[in-house]
């Protein structure tokens, strides 16, 4: 694989680091279709009534990412697989100079169109699976997909599956990180939402049950996506003390719909044409969005709280870290947080109320 486009890669990273500091954008979520060949349950990122945009379009918006900055641009849907030029659009962004990446359920991937796909430029790819086994309204599983998983861990990418936490799947998401660990593949926990929500019920017991049995695993260095301070804002979310913090969607990252609108993430209304959005208007959706509370859209949390809540995520990820290594070397005590427990501490700075 060309490891120059692998957005974790050093040159990756270093090419990176200026966007801790300006007003730029690190990256960037191109809808490249509506269409998807499964009906997941809870997901509403997907209409077969509808098509695929454009590829002319397509070429213009990534164009247009990389005039504002941005360095990393995803493509996704629907399932973009289904796009019928989604090589040649994974191309044009390598070519412009940003490392790509796709979110697909995995369904459509073979060895040929992954090394197609590797080839280009592709050094991202996210496969979400929902459980050990398919259901009706949830797919996506271990059982459907073992091979896809054993296919792609095999090429270095960075690679991780992400598995919805809900209440289908919470019987099956700890079996199914388990056979992550044995290939050495990170899983990611996400938490089901409604349209960017957050809804508590009575289930959030048990939510918390995952949560913390992850970031127990993370401490014992099993490969886990989820950044520990993303794992405490969803604590904090499911025990009724949100946190305070400041969405940078728009700013450090932002999404552009199949009709070519400009939106802070999926889930809020757009803000214009994509085509129309200046630097300005970037540097200007740095302030508050006025739907933080509740918000469970990890992706735009995971990259806000390094900006909006920086000496708090530096804080919490060292702590954690500290523990970890200090378990490991056996230079502390295995009490602490045990898994399950209603009450496991933050370790770092005191939380943001």
């Amino acid at each position: 694989m060309k490891r120059t486009h692998n957005p974790i890669s050093l040159s990756g990273i270093l090419k990176g680091i200026p966007r801790g500091f300006d007003a730029k954008p690190i990256w960037a979520q191109l809808n490249v279709t509506w269409r998807c060949n499964l009906s997941c349950h809870y997901c509403t990122e997907y209409d077969n009534s509808k098509g695929h945009v454009p590829t002319s379009e397509i070429y213009a918006r990534i164009d247009h990412c990389k005039e504002l900055g941005v360095i990393h641009t995803d493509l996704i849907g629907g399932e973009p697989l289904l796009h019928p030029d989604i090589f040649p659009l994974m191309r044009h962004v390598v070519r412009s100079g940003m490392s790509t990446g796709m979110t697909t359920n995995g369904f459509l991937l073979t060895e040929d169109k992954l090394d197609a796909l590797i080839d280009l430029g592709m050094g991202r790819i996210q496969i979400s699976i929902d459980g050990l086994n398919p259901s009706p309204g949830t797919p996506k599983s271990l059982r459907t997909l073992r091979s896809k998983i054993d296919m792609v861990a095999r090429r270095g990418l960075w690679f991780y599956v992400a598995a919805v936490l809900c209440p289908e799947t919470l019987d099956e998401v700890i079996p199914l990180a388990e056979h992550c660990f044995e290939l050495g593949v990170p899983i990611f926990f996400s938490l089901v939402h409604e349209r960017g929500r957050l809804q508590p019920g009575p289930f959030d017991e048990r939510y918390l049950e995952k949560l913390r049995w992850l970031r127990q695993k993370k401490r014992e260095g099993k490969p886990i996506s989820n950044p520990y301070y993303l794992i405490r804002y969803f604590e904090r979310a499911l025990a009724g003390r949100p946190m305070r913090w400041t969405c940078r969607g728009g700013n450090k990252a932002f999404y552009v719909s199949p009709e070519g609108n400009f939106q802070y993430c999926y889930h809020v209304a757009p803000l214009r044409p994509f085509a129309e959005i200046t630097g300005q208007d970037i540097r200007n959706s740095r302030g508050p969005k006025g739907c933080e509370d509740g918000c469970g859209v990890d992706c735009m949390i995971r990259t806000s709280l390094p900006f909006s809540n920086r000496a708090w995520v530096i804080g919490h990820e060292m702590g954690e870290r500290a523990l970890a290594l200090g378990r490991r070397l056996g230079l502390t005590g295995s009490k602490t947080s045990r898994v399950g427990s209603p009450s496991a501490p933050a370790v770092g700075p005191r939380d943001p109320a």
